[in-house]
């Protein structure tokens, strides 16, 4: 039977990719039986790991793991474990991006709702630019993929996966505002607006007492010892302060 098909396909044209090929299964490539020889080629071991990579579903989920760990990393700089599995898991998934149809647009959202979530730490807007980044990271995954080609990410790791890992970039965010803006209510500039009491003469240099400490401060006009002054400035170690007004 091996022989009788062997004629049969020598010779046919099979299209591979965007080509059209013929077969050439001639007396060269025959065992001395009439039958074809084959032979079976293994994958090497890079082949193998991008064989499995290169599935959308995967390739998604390395690209959340990488996303999410340089944001942690980001956002909590010197951590570093999650920084360099974020960054080998990234590379991973871009590695199989290069044998997918990648859509440009969709990694474009994706990109700019990890920008605009990043942005989420330095812009006060209280949750509005995260929740876009957010909206904006569900719509690139799910265009990632080209739609005319039937590969795509299924989506309910898209909405599973693909939104646990914004909304945790979205707390990781508001976390650390809520942080930096603790840190500042505790620091010297928490200090503004305080009362205290002049221990020495400022003319314009002098001793006070602010919050049970002594400080070295400097008026804005003459303060005898006694008087209540007002903080108004913080410079290293150093206050500004000036007469405060009298309570009513």
């Amino acid at each position: 039977m091996g022989g009788a098909r062997g004629p049969l396909a020598d010779g046919r044209w099979v299209e591979i990719g965007d080509e059209w090929r013929a077969l050439a299964l001639g007396v060269a490539v025959r065992g001395l039986d009439g039958h074809v020889r084959t032979r079976t080629y293994s994958m090497r071991l890079g082949q193998r790991i991008l064989n499995v990579i290169a599935d959308p579903n995967i390739a998604y989920l390395l690209m959340m793991a990488g996303v999410l760990g340089l944001y942690i990393e980001f956002t909590h700089p010197g951590v570093v474990f999650p920084g360099v599995a974020g960054a080998i898991c990234l590379l991973l998934a871009l590695t199989a991006l290069q044998v997918l149809p990648l859509n440009t647009s969709g990694l474009a959202l994706m990109l700019l709702g990890v920008a605009l979530l990043g942005a989420e730490v330095f812009l006060p807007t209280f949750g509005l630019v995260g929740v876009g980044g957010l909206v904006a990271f569900l719509l690139g995954s799910l265009f990632l993929f080209d739609a005319g080609t039937g590969v795509a990410v299924a989506r309910s790791l898209v909405f599973g996966v693909g939104g646990t890992v914004g909304a945790i970039m979205l707390v990781v965010a508001t976390l650390v505002v809520r942080s930096q803006r603790a840190r500042a209510a505790l620091g010297p500039q928490a200090m503004v607006g305080t009362v205290g009491i002049a221990r020495h003469r400022l003319a314009p240099e002098g001793t006070v007492l602010v919050r049970g400490e002594y400080w070295t401060a400097e008026s804005e006009d003459v303060v005898d010892a006694g008087e209540r002054v007002e903080v108004t400035g913080v410079e290293g170690l150093r206050l500004h302060v000036r007469r405060a007004r009298q309570p009513r």
